[in-house]
């Protein structure tokens, strides 16, 4: 490492080129601009708000559809779904569900708003914006339908947003801690008799969402290759509310709420480290990031409640 001495800095206070930098402006070069998707600034600009349009538009017209809004007509409503009660009609699925949608939506829209050329900060309020918007939006449009507009998914909500904000500020923390999906179709949601086959965000038997600690996020496990590819995953799930193939499912003892914990694999890492100058592999790793194959996590101790 170069050691600055009071001799170089006598010779570089000199240099007229060190000289004229000017520290006041941040960044020194004020009009330097990169884009990862190659838009000029003004394109960057074009391309953000019709993001920011289009994004929540497939959302809200796939909640139109999938969640019947407005088929009892136009009458709105406040709903109590009871949060992680048994008795509730996905036994807390749904809970869980909208604070880790809410919570990938986020990341994707900062994510994407980086790519485009805009500071951390701008990202970060352009997340937040597109979030927010399809949070609120959704529940509007719930209240309009069977399921009625809910406070507590729009604190899960607010939850999954407040995550997702402190791992993109955080980029330590990111490397630690995170959410992932897991999902694979169940057998209710395989059957003939279930008709809602494009909607997989209800097939809550099918799911399990988890909080993985990371290590690779530890400075001492980093360090050893075989220790940085693990997790420690807290998960939860239910199974035999949704779908509902029959009246009688609702009556009946197959539903089941549970509570896990075990040791994963963090594929999203391990598939990087193998293939760093892969584009595809960069790409599945980014997926699986979030949403993880079946079997990958070993959180095997679980707890009925």
């Amino acid at each position: 490492m170069a050691i600055i001495t009071k001799e170089k800095i006598e010779k570089y206070s000199h240099d007229k080129y060190v000289y004229s930098l000017d520290d006041s402006e941040t960044p020194v070069f004020k009009n330097h601009f990169y884009s990862a998707f190659g838009l000029s600034s003004q394109q960057r600009d074009t391309w953000t708000k019709a993001f920011m349009v289009a994004v929540p538009t497939v959302v809200v017209t796939f909640g139109s559809s999938a969640w019947d809004w407005g088929k009892n007509g136009i009458k709105f409503g406040f709903g109590n779904e009871d949060w992680f009660d048994k008795n509730s009609y996905s036994g807390g699925a749904d809970k869980v569900g909208h604070m880790t949608s809410l919570y990938m939506e986020k990341r994707l829209a900062t994510w994407l708003a980086l790519q485009a050329g805009h500071d951390m900060k701008t990202a970060q309020r352009y997340g937040l914006y597109t979030a927010g918007f399809i949070g609120v939006a959704l529940e509007v449009g719930d209240g309009f339908s069977k399921y009625k507009f809910s406070t507590e998914d729009l604190l899960m909500d607010s939850l999954g947003i407040l995550f997702a904000w402190v791992v993109d500020e955080y980029p330590y923390l990111d490397e630690l801690v995170g959410l992932r999906f897991e999902w694979w179709p169940s057998h209710e949601y395989c059957d003939s008799r279930n008709q809602e086959k494009t909607d997989v965000t209800s097939d809550y038997s099918g799911q399990k969402i988890y909080l993985s600690f990371k290590t690779a996020g530890v400075p001492y496990l980093r360090e050893h290759s075989w220790s940085r590819y693990l997790s420690l995953d807290l998960g939860f799930y239910t199974r035999g509310y949704e779908p509902d193939l029959t009246p009688e499912d609702k009556n009946d003892n197959i539903r089941r709420r549970y509570v896990s914990y075990g040791v994963g694999l963090n594929l999203s890492t391990l598939l990087f480290d193998s293939y760093p100058d892969s584009v595809a592999a960069r790409t599945t790793s980014s997926v699986i990031k979030y949403w993880t194959p079946p079997g990958v996590s070993a959180a095997s101790k679980r707890q009925e409640f």
